[in-house]
């Protein structure tokens, strides 16, 4: 009975014993990361995200499975798992998650040794990112698809879209921006980026400025 769900899930049972679980562990690291999002030092989306790829360490491992029982024969499986779904550039950004998850539990002192993720737990190599670039092709918007959208864009759709050409803004930006960072007068936007907090800022286009002013 006791080997009964790892069986089901197709995991090797292990013997139960003392120790920090794969439930405990993640259970945790959610919790010191509600904390973060609480104070907003992290995003709604990134405690979101932490919280699916722990969801992801308990379906692969199991809930009650030792975190120090783990070896690279597993790590080598959960990379399997998310492979097969995911493609190089974000199968990345999952492992590095995943090792954010174990980091924590060494640093936090709830194990006494560092997770040992063995030789290919890790992102896929540059030249795996560069073939996966390529093969998508160059994703650049020229200048007459550009005036086409803005010919097409409604009044708000505008705005936004002369920010991105002309600020580098991205979605996250344009919803937090407020009107105490611009200054229209002069031209000018002052904004730190929403994640980073790194300065920014950027003169304004006069189309830009009409449309923020429409806006």
């Amino acid at each position: 009975l006791e080997q009964k769900d790892d069986l089901l899930a197709g995991r090797t049972p292990r013997v139960r014993g003392e120790g920090l679980t794969i439930r405990d562990l993640c259970n945790r690291f959610l919790t010191a990361k509600q904390h973060q999002l609480d104070t907003a030092e992290i995003t709604p989306r990134t405690f979101l995200e932490y919280k699916r790829v722990c969801g992801r360490i308990v379906s692969v491992f199991g809930k009650t499975r030792l975190v120090n029982d783990l070896a690279s024969a597993d790590f080598e499986k959960l990379r399997a798992h998310i492979a097969r779904t995911y493609g190089p550039v974000t199968l990345g950004n999952e492992v590095q998650r995943i090792r954010v998850v174990f980091k924590y539990g060494f640093d936090a002192g709830l194990v006494d040794t560092p997770v040992r993720y063995g030789p290919t737990f890790k992102r896929p190599s540059k030249k795996v990112l560069r073939k996966e670039r390529n093969k998508n092709g160059i994703r650049m918007f020229e200048a007459a698809e550009i005036r086409r959208i803005l010919d097409g864009a409604d009044v708000q759709m505008r705005a936004m879209v002369l920010l991105g050409i002309n600020a580098g803004l991205g979605n996250t930006d344009c919803g937090a921006l407020t009107m105490s960072v611009l200054d229209l007068d002069s031209g000018w936007l002052s904004f730190p980026r929403p994640k980073t907090g790194i300065e920014r800022r950027c003169p304004l286009w006069p189309e830009t400025i009409a449309a923020l002013c429409d806006v």
